[in-house]
């Protein structure tokens, strides 16, 4: 058994938090896991990439290579795109439609496209997955920092490496107690819109 993942967010998303979880619970489960994390420039507002690689072998490199990640888990639609040759072709991606400009497109170096034009591309790609606003559905929940919560939820039901019910006590095991009702909100709410586009 071997599962490749890849989440590709901008900081101050929970890139980290959300990979964290879904290690744990590999982790608790029995299996290897290896996984590495790249940062942009800057911590709040730059690149950030998780690759997380859960397998019941021994795993010899923490990256998922080109063309092997099950599912892409993306927080932010460019940052997305800019990662999708890492999704197998048999692979799913969920990816969050509310684009989030980094520090590079803000100060004018980096030109941010359009939103039509990255999803057009994306779905030009004949590959299997879900666009979602998870920054709407976070932010009607009263918090648009939940966005990594709505895409974990999301998340547990496309894929079947950990059951809903763990990865839900894993992250509340890993937050303060006073954002339990919020997350538990936002996690079926991942799960909701995913049966709302399947």
């Amino acid at each position: 058994m071997k599962f490749d993942l890849v989440i590709a967010g901008v900081g101050g998303q929970g890139n980290i938090l959300a990979t964290q979880v879904i290690a744990q619970c590999a982790i608790d489960a029995g299996l290897n896991v290896a996984n590495t994390e790249t940062k942009g420039a800057a911590q709040r507002g730059g690149s950030v990439t998780s690759h997380l690689r859960i397998s019941d072998e021994t795993i010899f490199s923490p990256l998922v290579p080109h063309g092997q990640a099950d599912i892409l888990l993306g927080l932010e639609p460019l940052e997305a795109f800019r990662h999708i040759a890492l999704l197998s072709s048999n692979g799913k991606y969920i990816i969050n439609t509310a684009p989030v400009p980094t520090i590079l497109s803000n100060i004018k170096i980096d030109t941010y496209p359009s939103q039509e034009q990255l999803l057009a591309d994306i779905q030009q790609r004949n590959l299997t997955g879900y666009f979602i606003n998870a920054t709407q559905e976070a932010k009607n929940i009263g918090d648009a920092l939940l966005v990594n919560v709505v895409m974990l939820g999301a998340f547990s039901k496309v894929s079947n490496i950990v059951g809903d019910n763990v990865l839900l006590a894993k992250l509340l095991s890993l937050v303060d107690e006073r954002y339990h009702q919020a997350d538990k909100l936002a996690f079926e709410c991942g799960r909701r819109l995913i049966r709302l586009e399947g």
